[in-house]
């Protein structure tokens, strides 16, 4: 969610309110006692620098904390903080002139110590705590001497809330409870609300890492309003807080509340001010409801959005709104984001223009268009996007090219941009980072390819690392989606259906589609065929089915078929030959090069069937290569075995020359033995030690023979299922 769709003129005037409290005379006392110190340690000087950034941006805070911070062992400070316990005491005597004396010697700090103007100042007056005692200082002047003297007495009861009499070795005994807060009500300043309320709202947007939980950050939320409750930007966070915990009802409020607080009060309200709040008001109620997949809902406060803009005539309102229109709408998508893209680049929305060239370029791939186009407009927006410095969208870049890469094919390519896109959110020197839902995605890339090669040990780590790092809303859906397929791809490998269809039950509720394909593949291996065909007749219904998923269900439609009738039915091999080769089609016509040789390699297996042994072993060896370079290895096992059964299928009667094909095929079973092994797909694994001691059988190698059907033996007792259908590739 961008801060953007908020775009509220910055003369509308804040309701925060800034009041002086004993808390900061006790910070302004500490700040006067350590200028006034000439001789002091480097290392007291770094503490202090750190101790007094943290206590002009905290909370208030009760004498006791307050001590504890400064007598701490983590601080050499503990000189400063007993001159500050000693002037508390004295200006507790002192009365409301203690007050005065007090602030008059403040701003001596900041003036030249000698009459020359070379002679430097104790304190510079453009430094933090400068500008920190120069506001506290202007509050003070404008305070009424009734006020003054109200202030005075709460600084009595300030120093009368002191539970225990500390002394230095008391405070460093008790110095473990926690630094900045307690378990008492803390009393926000306008500035430091500020501060605060900033820093988590874009800890939010760019690295929720390092913002605090949901449950902290409401809490924090519910205090800042009991100090201001008008305070607009509290209830924003508040609601980009429930945004990623999908609460739909808090978020809702929370953006009510914002928009009421926002709207311009009468004695200075303007026609174009209100008429801003309610059509941004409008756009993000529109954007909530996208959030929560409202797409009805979220369109029509799209329009009534558009219709307060068109009449303001507000361009940037309307090209954020035509943004997400292209976004909502499933029709025309492409002429809709070309001149959302146009427009916002004539107004300078650098953001929404990079965004909506990722945008086009993904449209353009599912859209059959050229590879290198696409490319090409995924450069203009690394230009765009580094010249801005947009790191959300740098990161999204790289999460895009990784995702088309794997979409046209090239699973070592794909790899590679999801390293670098991780490559380019890490190291120490590392000062801004984006931690959203791309950098969530290539995390889950690398334990995706993990899992394709074995690598089981490896994708713990990764997904256990995603888990950590991506704990909320929406990211959290994406490690969960590749988790349940990491169980479920081990199981349906160890040939375990029912827990397989349970998980796949369970992946309904993050990707319904993907559900519906997970299991045809178990009923496909069941052999529950009739159910099987419902769920490919499910996902063809989907209308915004992608050319890849299309694919997919006709290769699952073609299997089924082969399966569920006896091999020596040529209707049944005509039919699963014209689904295949419009497959082949449409892969050829969408550039996905896998798909491509996955489709051949099913051609091929169906051509072996039909007793054309020749015209399947030339199939197979023109696919085998793209299948080998950027297969994981249980399709690169899959293809071995298919390889080997060609070769033995054209093998000569020739005695020799049949014994050397023939040992070339137990070559090819050997490697998809081992690659079966690697990543414990015991079916599979099977099925490749009964061919191979068939075929050392043939030509009587008796020990390598044996040595097959022993394991073969093994397996067959370990695993309670049938033997895996022959006729499937």
């Amino acid at each position: 969610m961008s801060t953007d769709l908020m775009n509220i003129d910055g003369h509308i005037k804040r309701l925060q309110k800034e009041t002086l409290t004993p808390y900061k005379i006790a910070t302004v006392i500490l700040i006067k006692e350590y200028c006034n110190e000439t001789t002091k340690a480097i290392v007291e000087r770094r503490d202090f620098c750190l101790v007094a950034l943290k206590l002009i941006q905290s909370p208030d805070m009760e004498l006791n904390t307050l001590l504890n911070i400064l007598y701490s062992p983590e601080y050499i400070l503990h000189r400063f903080a007993h001159h500050m316990e000693v002037q508390l005491n004295v200006l507790r005597g002192k009365g409301v002139e203690g007050l005065l004396d007090l602030f008059d010697n403040v701003g001596r700090l900041m003036k030249p110590t000698l009459d020359h103007s070379l002679s430097l100042p104790a304190l510079n007056k453009n430094s933090v705590l400068g500008l920190y005692i120069r506001r506290v200082i202007i509050f003070f002047e404008k305070l009424p001497f009734d006020q003054v003297v109200a202030l005075y007495e709460a600084l009595k009861k300030y120093l009368d809330n002191r539970i225990n009499t500390f002394d230095g070795s008391d405070v460093s005994a008790s110095s473990k409870t926690k630094d900045s807060y307690s378990n008492e009500t803390k009393t926000w300043g306008g500035r430091q609300a500020e501060l605060l309320v900033a820093q988590q709202a874009h800890a939010l947007q760019t690295d929720e890492h390092k913002a605090m939980s949901p449950a902290e950050l409401q809490v924090l939320v519910r205090e800042l309003l009991n100090c201001s409750p008008y305070y607009a930007e509290v209830h924003y966070l508040s609601y980009l807080n429930c945004l990623r915990v999908n609460e739909y009802c808090g978020a809702i409020d929370s953006l009510y509340h914002c928009f009421d607080r926002l709207v311009p009060l009468e004695n200075r309200s303007a026609p174009e001010e209100r008429s801003r709040i309610f059509r941004y008001a409008a756009l993000n109620l529109a954007v909530l409801h996208a959030q929560f997949n409202h797409k009805e809902v979220a369109q029509a406060a799209l329009k009534e959005a558009i219709m307060m803009a068109q009449e303001a005539g507000d361009n940037v309102c309307l090209q954020l709104a035509h943004a997400w229109m292209y976004h909502l709408t499933t029709k025309q998508k492409g002429p809709l984001i070309e001149r959302s893209v146009g427009k916002a680049s004539m107004l300078g929305i650098t953001h929404t223009t990079g965004l909506g060239l990722i945008a086009y370029a993904h449209n353009s791939a599912l859209e059959a268009k050229n590879p290198s186009q696409v490319f090409e407009t995924l450069m203009k927006s690394d230009v765009l996007n580094c010249q801005h410095s947009m790191i959300d969208l740098m990161s999204m870049t790289y999460a895009e090219k990784s995702a088309l890469w794997a979409y046209y094919g090239k699973t070592e390519m794909s790899s590679v941009c999801a390293q670098l896109l991780l490559l380019h959110n890490t190291g120490d020197k590392k000062q801004h980072m984006f931690n959203g839902p791309s950098t969530c995605q290539a995390v889950v890339n690398i334990a995706n390819i993990l899992v394709e090669f074995g690598e089981y040990f490896l994708v713990d780590i990764v997904l256990a690392h995603a888990k950590e790092r991506f704990p909320n809303e929406p990211c959290n859906k994406i490690w969960m989606l590749s988790e349940q397929l990491y169980v479920f791809t081990q199981l349906m490998r160890q040939e375990k259906w029912s827990e397989a269809e349970a998980i796949a039950l369970n992946i309904s509720s993050l990707d319904p589609l993907e559900c519906k394909f997970r299991l045809a593949e178990v009923c496909l291996e069941k052999g529950d065929y009739p159910k099987g065909l419902e769920c490919i007749d499910n996902i063809e219904k989907d209308e915004q089915i992608t050319p890849q998923n299309k694919i997919r269900a006709m290769i699952l439609l073609s299997q089924i078929m082969c399966a569920s009738v006896s091999s020596e039915s040529g209707i049944v091999g005509v039919n699963s030959l014209v689904l295949l080769n419009t497959a082949l089609e449409l892969a050829i016509k969408n550039h996905l090069s896998y798909y491509k040789a996955l489709i051949k390699m099913h051609l091929a297996n169906i051509q072996l069937i039909m007793g054309m042994p020749t015209l399947a072993l030339n199939l197979v060896e023109e696919a085998i290569t793209q299948i080998l370079a950027h297969g994981g290895y249980y399709d690169q096992g899959r293809a071995f075995i298919l390889y080997a059964k060609c070769l033995v299928a054209t093998a000569p009667t020739c005695d020799k020359t049949r014994k050397e094909v023939i040992l070339k095929a137990i070559k090819a079973l050997s490697k998809a033995k081992n690659y079966f092994t690697k990543i414990e797909a015991y079916g599979k694994l099977r099925v490749t030690l009964c061919l191979e001691s068939l075929l050392c059988h043939e030509i009587d190698l008796k020990t390598e023979r044996n040595q097959c059907a022993f394991e073969f033996r093994q397996l067959d007792q370990q695993l309670l299922t049938k033997l895996d259908n022959l006729s499937l590739y």
